[in-house]
């Protein structure tokens, strides 16, 4: 290939590359290893915060068919926000945009959390309403 069909192509490789590269990560986890239905919660750290609170002002939980099942937001955008999200339950300063659905046994779930950094989680549901990591 010339140059000038690899230069184009290198350099849209790059920017992508920076692009993604700016958003840091947030580590979503279950809260415990016994979360069960109804209300499930989750734990939001953000690594490159070195032990500060996590930045984000979304939280969705859709099906894997992409189906979105509970949707919140917060009420300003920008700030720094609670370590510890339950299924369902607004945190403070968030507004729900689509409330909770009833989460079904035997289902995989995503829970995504995304404002400055962002993160999300795979779940699934047990016959016996056990909620663990997708594996």
């Amino acid at each position: 290939m010339r140059l000038h069909r690899v230069l184009p192509l290198a350099l849209v490789v790059f920017q992508v590359a920076l692009l993604t590269a700016c958003q840091p990560p947030l580590d979503v986890t279950l809260a415990s290893s016994s979360e069960h239905l109804p209300s499930p919660a989750f734990l939001v750290d953000e690594p490159s915060q070195d032990g500060g609170p996590p930045r984000y002002d979304v939280i969705r939980v859709v099906t894997e068919e992409g189906k979105t099942l509970w949707h919140v937001r917060a009420l300003s955008f920008g700030g720094t926000r609670g370590r510890r999200i339950v299924y369902g339950e607004a945190p403070d300063g968030f507004e729900t945009v689509e409330p909770a659905q009833q989460l079904q046994s035997g289902r995989l779930y995503s829970i995504g959390v995304s404002g400055e950094a962002s993160g999300a989680l795979r779940v699934t549901v047990g016959q016996d309403g056990s909620v663990r990591p997708e594996k």
